[in-house]
């Protein structure tokens, strides 16, 4: 995934996709996905980003964020991946799970002094720039479980692993966010 770009402005949203390497399944456990939301909200309450929406998806995850001045995009995201991997890996040496280690090995056989791969190069970021375009984006996120492909859910506020609750419901996600409903109004 080499993605798009925009150039960094933090005054902006950005509307964030990265995907698993080969777009493999890496995240269909719930075991990976909390350590996908731990990082997020890792990063929200570290103040890198305000987070508005997320959703974690078997092969990817989508998220909208304001990124700080200190922290764009690139750098968070670099280390979202660089951090997520090794708490991946970890769990899958843990389990011993040698199918998923040898997956990764091969993933990373290209890359000199890398064992294991678990992201595809690069992220899209696209910049949000107007509010029917926020609220496109963000239920195109709270969506995505449901989709004819997936079929994760009937509903986007039974899937756990976004901020759906959150916003259809009025209750809690799994892990606090934003609301961008304050930048709506």
């Amino acid at each position: 995934m080499t993605g798009i770009r925009p150039t960094f402005d933090p005054t902006h949203l950005y509307f964030v996709t990265t995907s698993a390497v080969k777009h493999a399944h890496l995240f269909k456990r719930d075991v990976i996905k909390r350590i996908l939301v731990d990082s997020l909200h890792y990063m929200r309450v570290s103040g890198w980003i305000l987070l508005y929406c997320f959703v974690i998806m078997p092969n990817h995850i989508h998220f909208i964020a304001r990124f700080r001045e200190s922290w764009p995009v690139k750098d968070v995201i670099r280390e979202f991946k660089k951090h997520t991997s090794k708490q991946i890996i970890r769990q899958y040496q843990a389990e011993e799970n040698q199918a998923a280690l040898s997956f990764l090995e091969q993933a990373a056989s290209q890359i000199k002094g890398q064992k294991y791969k678990v992201w595809e190069e690069g992220y899209d970021a696209r910049d949000i720039f107007s509010p029917d375009f926020l609220r496109q984006k963000v239920e195109y996120v709270h969506n995505n479980p449901c989709q004819p492909h997936w079929r994760l859910v009937e509903r986007p506020e039974d899937y756990p692993w976004s901020s759906a609750r959150f916003y259809l419901l009025n209750e809690p996600a799994i892990i606090a966010v934003d609301d961008v409903r304050d930048l709506l109004v």
